[in-house]
């Protein structure tokens, strides 16, 4: 069996064919134009394949994920210029032609760690994506955790590290998770990409107090066995260290399973593929 897996992303689209082991046997990268444009270059991209079983799609959000909206599966309303009410579910599943859903790309990746990566043996699984923005979702037995709503959990306010006067760059809410500790906050609060910023202690331990936040918010409300970093600054090999030992001291000894776990925190496994292979499992599930 081979199935459809595209990871939707704001800068571009990764359209692939992938086998029950989750491998990739064809794939193509596409810009991230308009929706017609890009759609239809996926569709391009399939047209040229051999058929699938069915299509899984994580994506960049907010997405409409309620199932009795008669969007379910659109774009809900976003900054990215043209994409709002974009019907990615209905026009990708109309053309393949096959059984198809979609997540949001970090459900996917929750979902493929949980599978996978490096939250395999876990029953409950946290993830979180810091670099563009800040996504974060939780697997639970192998199934995000949804309301009518999918979480946004980059958007959970935040409260200030003393001496930290940076206004925050998140366009809806300033000083969120996101507004704070962002790659582009990062980039905003130091006048310098974080690539280069290379040990500074002063930059990585301000960014563990900020993210440690989420750790606390993630231990008091859904008490997740791991709570995993992945992304291109939540892949620094020595953030997840520095997040464990913040979020301990934020944490304050409160939480009955988590104020002693010295594994609570750590770095995804899967790196950039988690999106893909999180899609490529949803679309296995169908059958």
């Amino acid at each position: 069996m081979t199935f459809a897996a595209v990871e939707a992303g704001g800068t571009k689209f990764r359209a692939a064919t992938i086998d029950e082991s989750m491998a990739v046997i064809s794939e193509a990268w596409i810009p991230t134009t308009t929706p017609d444009e890009t759609l239809g270059a996926v569709e391009a991209f399939f047209a040229g394949e051999p058929p699938t079983e069915a299509l899984g799609i994580a994506s960049f959000g907010p997405l409409i994920v309620d199932r009795e909206s008669p969007i379910y599966g659109s774009v809900a309303p976003t900054p990215k210029p043209t994409w709002t009410g974009a019907p990615l579910l209905e026009r990708l599943a109309s053309f393949l032609g096959v059984p198809a859903d979609l997540q949001t790309d970090v459900e996917a990746a929750a979902v493929a760690e949980y599978e996978l990566g490096a939250g395999k043996g876990h029953q409950s699984v946290a993830y979180v994506t810091v670099g563009t923005g800040i996504g974060a979702a939780v697997a639970i037995d192998g199934t995000p955790f949804r309301g009518r709503d999918h979480t946004e959990l980059g958007h959970i306010p935040v409260r200030r590290v003393d001496g930290d006067a940076f206004p925050g760059r998140c366009p809806f809410h300033s000083d969120c998770l996101e507004g704070m500790a962002s790659g582009p906050a990062i980039a905003d609060r130091w006048q310098a990409d974080p690539v280069t910023l290379g040990d500074r202690e002063d930059v990585w331990d301000l960014e563990a107090q900020y993210l440690a936040q989420l750790v606390r918010v993630y231990s008091l409300s859904f008490a997740p066995d791991i709570v995993l970093f992945g992304g291109g600054v939540g892949t620094r090999p020595d953030l997840a260290a520095r997040v464990q030992k913040a979020a301990k001291a934020d944490i304050a000894g409160y939480s009955v399973s988590h104020s002693d776990n010295a594994q609570l925190v750590a770095t995804a496994g899967l790196g950039a593929e988690a999106g893909l292979i999180g899609a490529g499992l949803l679309a296995r599930s169908l059958v």
